[in-house]
């Protein structure tokens, strides 16, 4: 039998980390949200390039399939 309060906990946010890849010397790194037309929300983080742009850049490329549903991205330089 399944109880209520047993159903799976469906959430709005995912997180798309690889926490074991190291950032090269001279690199940047980046994290980014976005922010779909549903109010979920997605982390992506260990992102190494060389600017911002770039980082963009790699989110379109990453999401190029679900634009129509991106209501924002927010690209941030990491400090550690």
């Amino acid at each position: 039998m399944i109880l209520p309060d047993k159903r799976p906990v469906q959430s709005d946010f995912a997180n798309l980390t690889d926490y074991s890849l190291e950032c090269p010397k001279g690199i940047k790194k980046f994290y980014v949200f976005v922010h779909f037309t549903d109010d979920s929300t997605c982390l992506w983080s260990n992102i190494f390039t060389f600017d911002r742009r770039c980082a963009h850049l790699l989110v379109l490329e990453k999401f190029c399939d679900c634009l129509n549903y991106i209501s924002s991205i927010n690209v941030h330089e990491s400090e550690y």
